[in-house]
């Protein structure tokens, strides 16, 4: 994956699109210009379509996961020891993000197992934020504590940057514009690539002239070929 070649291609799409939606001639009629505009986007979103890298594998963390399960009594008695000190901090005011902060495995895997039953999360108006916000948590602690999960979150990381460019740019050829989703992740994986496409886009298509670019994206969607 060239990143320099993925700012330039997402870069010239916009000036493109930009000039696209700006076109004016005198020639043709208002249904030939429609025309002319709607071959010129579908002639740019093949060039994003071309320059999109390869869908990365996403690696399983279910077996990691997995294997946090008791496999015998003995085990099923530390996670019941454990989830007991879990039990006990929260009573005396402890919040369950900062003893997840410093668990280690066995403890997380006390809290994993008693999470969905918590009367913490059964009491809160939207239980299932809570039950994915601390499975969050958990993962980020037992990427810490837990070899196999390390290297679930090490082929996560290289991934990141191809997840972002596709993002940008499915959303580019969809809408015309560079989404607000693609933008944060590809400024968490690659701040400096972030930096220069925004440089970059700032010049392709300025504001408030880029705003034509999805008003033009919607009239065309909107009217048939």
């Amino acid at each position: 994956m060239n990143t320099a070649t993925l700012i330039q291609s997402t870069v010239q799409a916009r000036a493109d699109l930009l000039a696209t939606a700006l076109i004016r001639d005198p020639h043709l009629t208002p249904e030939g210009l429609r025309a002319r505009q709607r071959r010129d986007v579908d002639a740019i979103r093949a060039r994003l379509t071309a320059a999109m890298p390869a869908e990365p594998t996403t690696p399983d963390r279910q077996p990691v996961l997995d294997a946090l399960a008791p496999k015998g009594a003995d085990d099923i008695a530390l996670q019941a020891h454990q989830w007991s000190k879990v039990r006990a901090l929260l009573d005396a005011g402890r919040d369950l993000p900062s003893i997840i902060a410093d668990a280690d495995r066995a403890r997380l895997a006390a809290i994993l197992d008693a999470l969905e039953t918590m009367p913490e999360v059964l009491e809160d108006s939207q239980p299932e934020s809570v039950v994915e916000f601390v499975r969050g948590a958990v993962w980020d602690r037992l990427v810490q504590v837990d070899p196999a999960a390390e290297r679930i979150a090490a082929i996560e990381r290289t991934n990141q940057p191809a997840i972002a460019w596709r993002t940008i740019l499915e959303g580019l050829a969809a809408t015309g514009e560079i989404p607000f989703d693609g933008l944060v992740l590809l400024r968490e994986a690659d701040a400096a690539a972030f930096d220069l496409l925004m440089d970059g886009d700032a010049v392709a298509a300025p504001a408030p002239e880029s705003g034509t670019i999805p008003r033009l994206v919607e009239a065309l969607e909107s009217v048939p070929a």
